[in-house]
């Protein structure tokens, strides 16, 4: 497989991911409204609604994480970037910021990965779901993240254009 299709398959299975999980997320927050609001139906809430849309947002959040980095959407300080005349000392700089995050990303992937596997036993209070399926969001997150960065590192910052494109 071409690298161009390798992340065309990991652009796809993440937007898949994020798609699948939000539409769950709207739906169970509606039916939940429903169920609070219209008292009259004479039904209840579910108990393990609200743990779940709020874990499952935990999912959205760190899956997205990895499309704001491509579409260069973070709230980023580069003050220090422009005071920097030199446009290739500029990307030296640009790229041991690169590095310096791919470090933290890999702690916190490990650690990420470390705490989901001391949970596994744990459930959620009102439903016996593994406390460790939401907690893997963040390793996974974190992966797809490191996918990027690795991307951007090999091909340039444009690498979005290169690999999304026909």
């Amino acid at each position: 497989m071409t690298a161009k299709k390798i992340y065309r398959f990991f652009d796809r299975t993440r937007t898949a991911l994020l798609v699948s999980i939000s539409s769950f997320t709207i739906i169970l927050c509606f039916i939940q409204i429903i169920l609070r609001y219209f008292t009259f139906l004479r039904l209840r809430p579910f108990a393990w609604g609200d743990e779940v849309l709020r874990l499952s947002a935990i999912w959205v959040i760190f899956l997205g994480i990895s499309i704001g980095m491509r579409e260069k959407a973070h709230f980023t300080v580069d003050l220090f970037l422009a005071k920097i005349a030199s446009a290739k000392l500029r990307h030296i700089a640009d790229t041991l910021i690169d590095l310096i995050v791919i470090v933290l990303l890999g702690i916190l992937t490990w650690k990420g990965y470390v705490y989901t596997s001391m949970n596994v036993m744990s459930r959620l209070q009102n439903i016996q779901i593994s406390m460790a399926v939401f907690y893997a969001a963040i390793p996974a997150g974190c992966l797809f993240e490191l996918f990027e960065y690795g991307y951007k590192l090999a091909y340039g910052s444009d690498y979005k254009l290169k690999m999304l494109s026909e």
